[in-house]
């Protein structure tokens, strides 16, 4: 597969404002409460050459779906993240920092079947829906598959269908398993696994080489010429930032299975490489930029501002 003639910026190929904001509030305001001014929020946002118009019409999208909580003192606006549970941000850490790392796993099944009239083409899309986001492969037309046991989450789902489905119409089976040495094709095909492989290797394509620079040793300015010009911290945050928004999406695609499922030189293995690679190396001088262009707005603020890492993500689980 060729490798991008260029590797940036990936922000404005790919990300959206939005999702870039997200992001950075994600690496440098994990779990805190204080909001920040909007004109913070601006200006963090045009590193990435996005428009102030943009920015806060991305802001404003934000407070809209609820990420965002708008408050303000006098004439000035700030946002703060809204309050997420702990078993939430748990949630969000192991996806993102420990999702590909090797999980037990017995060889059980849980095997989902359900029989549908013709006239329910509305029901049977939105079960199809609520199976995928509940990181099912669908093997055959009507029969959803996922490794391990997961009754309890298959129990919610039979809860969120009642009055539009009736229970001896959905069939649950855990337990299940695969006679040993059965061929992985239809396995794979169901989670879409070979798309996906394919999306990890672009993704290795993409960023190795700016890894390898940087673990050379460059300045993150000149890893690339879309950096042409850039402070080194600035280079940094938006390095830091954009491979992040590209590993997001790539791990809200995964279904995350067991390794022994995935076959051998799966690319997932050298993607996670590369990503921890960058956002470990980048992370101090990507917080540096992050606080500065904060301390513009509030000193106080300023001081709050951290980021985290790959090889130390086990510490922003929570202890409770």
């Amino acid at each position: 597969m060729p490798a991008p003639t260029a590797t940036l910026p990936r922000f404005q190929n790919g990300a959206r404002p939005q999702q870039l904001l997200t992001v950075l509030l994600g690496d440098y305001w994990h779990t805190r409460a204080e909001p920040v001014p909007s004109a913070a929020l601006v200006d963090l946002l045009q590193v990435f050459d996005v428009t102030a118009s943009g920015a806060r019409a991305a802001v404003q999208r934000l407070a809209q779906r609820g990420f965002l909580v708008g408050s303000k003192t006098g004439r000035q606006t700030a946002y703060a993240v809204s309050p997420m549970s702990h078993e939430r941000i748990d949630s969000h850490v192991r996806a993102l920092f420990m999702s590909h790392l090797p999980q037990d796993w017995d060889g059980a099944w849980t095997l989902v079947g359900y029989s549908l009239p013709d006239d329910a083409q509305g029901t049977r899309r939105l079960l199809r829906d609520h199976l995928r986001q509940l990181r099912f492969g669908n093997l055959y037309d009507a029969l959803w598959v996922r490794p391990g046991y997961h009754l309890d989450s298959l129990n919610d789902l039979r809860s969120s269908f009642e009055g539009q489905m009736n229970p001896s119409q959905l069939t649950v089976f855990t337990g299940a398993s695969l006679p040993d040495h059965s061929p992985l094709d239809s396995v794979q095909s169901a989670f879409g696994l070979p798309g996906l492989a394919e999306a990890y290797s672009e993704f290795i394509a993409c960023w190795a080489p700016v890894a390898s620079k940087i673990c050379d040793g460059s300045d993150p300015s000149r890893v690339d010429p879309f950096l042409a010009g850039s402070r080194p911290g600035e280079a940094a945050l938006r390095l830091r930032t954009s491979v992040m928004a590209d590993w997001r999406t790539l791990r809200r695609q995964d279904p995350q299975l067991p390794h022994e499922l995935l076959g051998e030189n799966y690319p997932m293995h050298g993607a996670v490489s590369v990503c921890a690679t960058l956002y470990d190396q980048l992370g101090p001088p990507a917080e540096a930029e992050f606080r500065r262009i904060l301390h513009r707005h509030d000193e106080r603020l300023a001081e709050l501002v951290t980021h985290h890492t790959f090889a130390a993500s086990a510490s922003l689980l929570s202890t409770e």
